[in-house]
C-alpha cells in the first residue's frame, strides 16, 4: 500500500502527465482567443512539453508564462503566416469543391505538409535561438530527412481530430482537455531522440578531442 502511494509509482507519474496536458491544453487554447497570439501560444506549449520529456520543468504557468513572453514575436509572426496559409488553403478547397473536385485531394495533400511544418517549427522554435526563417528550413529539411517520424506525428494528430470530430459528443471534451496538448506531447516524444543525435554530433564537432 506504500508503496502505491509512492510518487514515484508510474501510474502517479502517467497521472501527473494527464493533468499537465489537461493544464496545458486549456492554457493554450485560452491565449489563442485573440488569434493574433496563437503561434506564440503554440510555441510556449511546446516549451513546456520539452521541460516535461525533459524531467526540467518547475510548474505548468511559470514555465508556460516565461515561455510565451522570450517566443511572442517569432510566435507572432509565424503564427500570422500559418493564419494565411489556412485562410489560403481553405479558399481553395472551396473552389475546388464548386469547379474541380479532383483538385481536393492536393489540397489536402498540401494542409498535411503545412501541418508537419508546423510541428516542426514550433518546436525548434521553443528549443532553438535562431531567425525565423533559418528555423523554418531547418524544418523543412528534418520534417523530409525524418520522414517515418514525422507521418507519426500528422496521423497522430489528424486521427485525434477526426476522430473527435466525427464522435464529437465524446470527441468534443477529449478534444478540449487534450486536442493541442496530447498531439505535442506525442510529436515532441518522436522529435526527442532527433534533436539529442543533432546536438551530441554539434557537440563533438566543436569539440574534436
Amino acid at each position: 500500500m506504500r508503496r502505491f502511494f509512492d510518487m514515484d509509482n508510474p501510474l502517479w507519474q502517467a497521472l501527473s502527465v494527464v493533468t499537465d496536458m489537461v493544464i496545458l491544453n486549456l492554457l493554450t487554447l485560452l491565449c489563442c482567443v485573440p488569434v493574433i497570439t496563437s503561434g506564440a501560444a503554440f510555441t510556449a506549449m511546446n516549451d513546456v512539453v520539452i521541460r516535461i520529456l525533459r524531467q526540467e520543468e518547475s510548474g505548468i504557468l511559470k514555465n508556460y508564462g516565461s515561455a510565451l513572453r522570450q517566443n511572442l514575436k517569432k510566435g507572432i509572426c509565424f503564427g500570422l503566416i500559418l493564419i494565411v496559409a489556412a485562410g489560403l488553403l481553405y479558399f481553395d478547397y472551396l473552389c475546388a469543391l464548386a469547379y474541380a473536385p479532383v483538385f481536393r485531394y492536393g489540397i489536402a495533400a498540401l494542409a498535411v505538409l503545412v501541418l508537419a511544418l508546423s510541428i516542426y517549427t514550433f518546436a525548434l522554435l521553443a528549443r532553438y535561438e535562431n531567425s525565423l526563417g533559418k528555423t523554418i528550413k531547418n524544418a523543412a529539411m528534418l520534417a523530409i530527412g525524418y520522414f517515418p517520424r514525422t507521418l507519426g506525428m500528422v496521423c497522430f494528430t489528424v486521427m485525434l481530430w477526426l476522430l473527435g470530430i466525427r464522435y464529437y459528443r465524446i470527441g468534443a471534451p477529449i478534444l478540449f482537455m487534450f486536442g493541442f496538448s496530447l498531439p505535442c506531447y506525442v510529436s515532441i516524444a518522436l522529435m526527442r531522440p532527433v534533436f539529442d543525435r543533432l546536438e551530441k554530433e554539434k557537440e563533438e564537432e566543436e569539440d574534436p578531442s
